[in-house]
């Protein structure tokens, strides 16, 4: 075990097989964040915390939600001022900022779970 904290920051293109809500991104959103949690919390508590950005760059106008998860009851969602505003939008493809910071894992660990939480979102790049 690695005792050392690991910083882990990527940004991410996901582009959807076929477009999906705004509703249903948010969904799988938590989910991505629930399935990097799961691997890397010790008895529900992730020692450290895992953030995200996702922002929707098919629009002209700053859509984004911010994502953060500490514990695995509770993913905590932060949309923008406007985002109630685009519930019915068609997306294709999303920008993604992870960030991973995390005690007891390797930086290969983490690149693994992410990368792994990102084939099941979408195509990335």
């Amino acid at each position: 075990m690695n005792n050392e904290a690991t910083i882990f920051s990527r940004h991410y293109c996901v582009f959807f097989e076929k477009s999906i809500t705004t509703l249903q991104m948010e969904n799988l959103l938590r989910e991505f964040m629930m399935s990097i949690g799961r691997t890397l919390s010790r008895y529900g508590i992730i020692l450290g915390h895992i953030k995200l950005l996702a922002k929707l760059s098919e629009l002209a106008v700053d859509h984004y939600l911010f994502l953060s998860l500490t514990t695995l009851d509770n993913v905590s969602v932060i949309p923008s001022k406007c985002w109630p505003m685009v519930s019915g939008v068609s997306i294709g493809c999303i920008e993604l900022d992870v960030n991973v910071l995390v005690f007891g894992y390797t930086i290969n660990e983490v690149e693994v779970q992410v990368d792994g939480a990102l084939k099941k979102l979408g195509r990335g790049r």
